[in-house]
C-alpha cells in the first residue's frame, strides 16, 4: 500500500488558515476589509485579551443574504470575482474567498447579519469549520462578527502569540492604518471596555491623522496631490522633524489596499534622502493609484504585498514627484503650544570641560577617584605642547595607573533586579589596528609622563610617550566613557538625572505604551522619569544628566523605536544597545574643537576604563604606532 494519501478537508483548512490568519490583527484586517467592501461607513472593533479570547467587528454595511451565509464560509467562495479575467482588474479588497473559511477553521465564530430590505436577520454559529446553528433573529441592519478562542484547536500556533497587550497593539496599528486611509468611514476601537480610538468619518484625512496620531504629527504634514503618467498620489508627507527610527509610521496604499512593499518604501525614502539622517524614516500617508492591470495583488493570501509591472518607471516617478513636493515645502516644524510642551530652560553654550566636570560630580564616580587615590601612584607630569595649561582644580586622578578595582565592571545585572551577563562581541576591526591590543598599551598605563602633540582633522588627538605614538578619536573616547558611566549608574541604581520643568508631554500608541511599561524600570535606572498624564499621554520630567541638551521627546521616542524590536520580554542586550545610543548622542562630536586641557582629561578618564579600546558600537577608540614601526615606514631601519 502506498504511503502518499490525501489530507482531510479539516487538516487542509487548518494549514491554509495559517497563511491568512497569523494573529488576531490578521483576523481584524480581513473582517474590516469585508466591511469596507460591503459599503459600511461605520465600523466598531471590540476586543478582549488582545483579541485572543474575543473579537467583535460590527458594521452598518449591506449585510448577507440568508442563502449566501453557509456558502460564504466555504473555501474559495466569494462574490468579488467570477472568472480568471477578473483577476487583472481587481478593485475590491477581498477576492480570494479564503478569509471566512480560514477564520472559522481556527476559532468559534458567531455571525449576526441583516440586509436593509429584510424583516429579520440571521444568526450563524460555526466552530472549527463545523456548523453549529443557523437561525433567524431580530437585529439592526449590517453585520456583526464575534470570534472567540482564536487558535483553540491549533495549540502550536496559539503558543507563539505574544502578550495580550502586544497583540492589542498590533490590532490598534492595523485599525490606525485603515482610519487614515478611509477618513470617510467612522472607526471605533475598544479594548477591555476602554475606547482607544474614535474617528468622526467626516472625510477629512487630516482630522483622521489628528485622531490617530495627535497634534504634533497633524501640525507637521505636507499635503500631496499628484497626477502623473503612470501613477497618481494623494495623502500626506511628514516634515523631516517627525521622523522615526523604523518604518512603522510609513503608511502606503496601492489602489485602496494597505501594503508593505520594500520597493515602494525605498522609492519614498529616496525622496527624503536630502532631508533625513541615515537610518531615520519619514511619517507618510500615501495613496497610490496605479492601473490595476499593472498591479498583481494575488501574491500571498494575506494580500499585503504587490507586484508591479514597469516597476522601475513607476518608482522613479514616485521618487521624483515626492522629492519635488518636499523641495517646495516649508520644512520648518511648527512650534508646540506653550501649555502643552515646555522645553528645559535654555542655557548658553558650555565648554566641553565644564560639562565633563559637572557630569563627573553628578555621577559621584568612586571607581574613578577614591580607589585610585588609595593606590598612591605618583602624579602625572604632563608635558603639553602649550606650557601655559593649568590642571583643573580638585582633579587628583593619576593618569596612567589604576588598580583593577577601579575599572567599571562589565554589565552584570539586569534592569529587572535579576543578574545576567551581556556577551561582548569581538570587533571586526581589531586586525586593522597597528598594535594597540598588546602589552605596550598596558605599559602605557604605568607611565608617569606623556606629551600631547596636537589635534588633526578636528577629531583625532596624537599622544606621544617614550617610544609609542597613540591616535585617539575624541568622539569614540567620550562615547566609551559615557557608556561606562551609564552602565555603572544602572548597575548600582544611582542614575544622575536632569529635572525638566514643567516636563515634556507626548502621546503613545498602544504598542509604545506596552514597551514603556515593559521597560519602565530599565528607563528609570538609566535616568529617565516618565509620568502618566492621562489617556495615552505621558510626561517626561527628568532625563539622564548628559542628555539635557538633546531634544528629549524625539530621543525618547527613538529609544522606544529601538526597544520595540525586542519582543515580549526585557532583553538585556537591547538595554545596552540603548545605553550605547545614548552615549553616542551625549558625546562630543568629530570636527568639534576642544582644548588641550579638555583632551588631557578625556584621555585620563579613558585610561581608567578596563577596556578603552573600542566604543560601544565596536569602532576603535585608539590606534598606535611604535617608534620602530614608524622608522621602518621611513626606511630608517630595515
Amino acid at each position: 500500500m502506498g504511503i502518499i494519501h490525501l489530507l482531510s478537508s479539516d487538516t487542509v483548512n487548518r494549514i491554509a488558515a495559517g497563511e491568512v490568519i497569523e494573529r488576531p490583527a490578521s483576523l481584524v484586517k480581513e473582517l474590516i476589509e469585508n466591511s469596507l467592501d460591503s459599503g459600511a461607513d461605520s465600523i466598531t472593533v471590540d476586543i478582549q485579551n488582545g483579541g485572543i479570547s474575543f473579537i467583535r467587528v460590527t458594521d452598518n454595511g449591506s449585510g448577507f443574504m440568508k442563502d449566501d451565509i453557509p456558502t460564504a464560509f466555504l473555501r474559495h467562495a466569494t462574490s468579488k470575482i467570477r472568472e480568471e479575467s477578473d483577476l487583472s482588474h481587481i478593485e475590491s479588497l477581498g477576492f480570494r474567498g479564503e478569509a471566512l473559511a480560514s477564520i472559522a477553521g481556527v476559532s468559534k465564530v458567531e455571525l449576526i447579519t441583516k440586509r436593509k430590505e429584510d424583516f429579520l436577520g440571521s444568526r450563524y454559529l460555526i466552530n472549527g469549520g463545523e456548523e453549529i446553528e443557523f437561525s433567524e433573529i431580530g437585529c439592526p441592519d449590517g453585520t456583526t462578527f464575534m470570534v472567540r478562542d482564536l487558535f483553540y484547536n491549533v495549540p502550536a500556533r496559539r503558543k507563539f502569540l505574544k502578550s495580550a497587550v502586544t497583540e492589542a497593539g498590533y490590532i490598534n496599528e492595523c485599525i490606525n492604518r485603515f482610519a487614515v486611509q478611509r477618513p470617510d468611514v467612522s472607526f471605533s476601537f475598544m479594548s477591555q471596555g476602554r475606547t482607544l480610538l474614535h474617528t468622526s468619518g467626516n472625510g477629512n484625512r487630516k482630522d483622521a491623522v489628528y485622531a490617530v496620531f495627535g497634534r504634533m504629527i497633524a501640525d507637521n504634514l505636507i499635503p500631496v496631490s499628484y497626477e502623473g503618467k503612470t501613477v497618481s498620489i494623494t495623502g500626506f508627507l511628514g516634515k523631516s522633524a517627525i521622523n522615526r527610527g523604523n518604518r512603522n509610521y510609513e503608511m502606503i496604499y496601492v489602489n485602496g489596499r494597505q501594503i508593505r512593499s520594500g520597493i515602494l518604501y525605498n522609492a519614498v525614502e529616496d525622496a527624503y534622502a536630502n532631508y533625513l539622517m541615515q537610518h531615520r524614516y519619514p511619517f507618510t500617508v500615501l495613496l497610490f493609484e496605479i492601473n490595476p492591470e499593472e498591479v498583481d495583488v494575488n501574491i500571498h493570501p494575506a494580500k499585503m504585498d504587490v507586484r508591479i509591472s514597469e516597476q522601475e518607471t513607476i518608482t522613479a516617478e514616485i521618487t521624483s514627484a515626492l522629492a519635488e513636493i518636499l523641495r517646495k515645502a516649508v520644512l520648518i516644524p511648527d512650534m508646540e503650544p506653550a501649555e502643552e510642551v515646555k522645553a528645559a530652560p535654555v542655557r548658553p553654550p558650555e565648554a566641553f570641560e565644564t560639562v565633563r566636570i559637572r557630569q563627573e560630580a553628578a555621577y559621584h564616580a568612586p571607581a574613578f577617584t577614591s580607589s585610585v587615590q588609595e593606590a598612591k601612584v605618583p602624579e602625572l607630569r604632563s608635558e603639553s605642547v602649550s606650557q601655559g595649561i593649568t590642571p583643573v582644580e580638585n582633579d587628583t586622578v593619576p593618569v596612567f595607573s589604576r588598580p583593577a578595582e577601579a575599572a567599571v565592571s562589565a554589565p552584570d545585572s539586569t534592569v529587572c533586579a535579576e543578574s545576567f551577563s551581556m556577551p561582548v562581541e569581538e570587533s571586526d576591526t581589531k586586525h586593522e589596528q597597528a598594535s594597540f591590543l598588546d602589552t605596550d598599551f598596558q605599559k602605557m598605563r604605568d607611565e608617569v609622563s606623556f606629551r600631547i602633540v596636537g589635534q588633526v582633522f578636528k577629531t583625532y588627538w596624537i599622544i606621544e610617550t617614550n617610544d609609542q605614538m597613540y591616535i585617539i578619536d575624541q568622539h569614540a573616547a567620550h562615547e566609551k566613557i559615557n557608556y561606562e558611566r551609564f552602565v555603572k549608574a544602572m548597575n548600582e541604581q544611582t542614575p544622575a538625572s536632569q529635572t525638566l520643568f514643567p516636563g515634556i508631554v507626548f502621546s503613545l500608541s498602544i504598542r509604545e505604551e506596552e514597551i514603556l511599561q515593559r521597560y519602565s524600570e530599565s528607563l528609570e535606572r538609566i535616568g529617565f522619569t516618565i509620568e502618566h498624564f492621562g489617556g495615552r499621554d505621558y510626561r517626561i520630567t527628568a532625563v539622564p544628566v548628559c542628555l539635557y541638551r538633546i531634544d528629549a521627546r524625539d530621543y525618547f521616542l527613538s529609544v522606544l523605536d529601538s526597544l520595540s524590536e525586542s519582543g515580549t520580554s526585557v532583553r538585556p542586550e537591547q538595554v545596552y544597545e540603548t545605553l550605547a545610543s545614548m552615549s553616542c548622542k551625549a558625546a562630543i562630536k568629530g570636527n568639534q574643537r576642544i582644548s588641550e586641557m579638555e583632551a588631557e582629561h578625556l584621555f585620563k578618564e579613558l585610561l581608567t576604563l578596563e577596556n578603552p579600546f573600542h566604543c560601544p558600537h565596536g569602532r576603535p577608540v585608539i590606534i598606535s604606532m611604535s617608534q620602530t614601526e614608524m622608522e621602518r615606514k621611513f626606511k630608517r631601519i630595515l
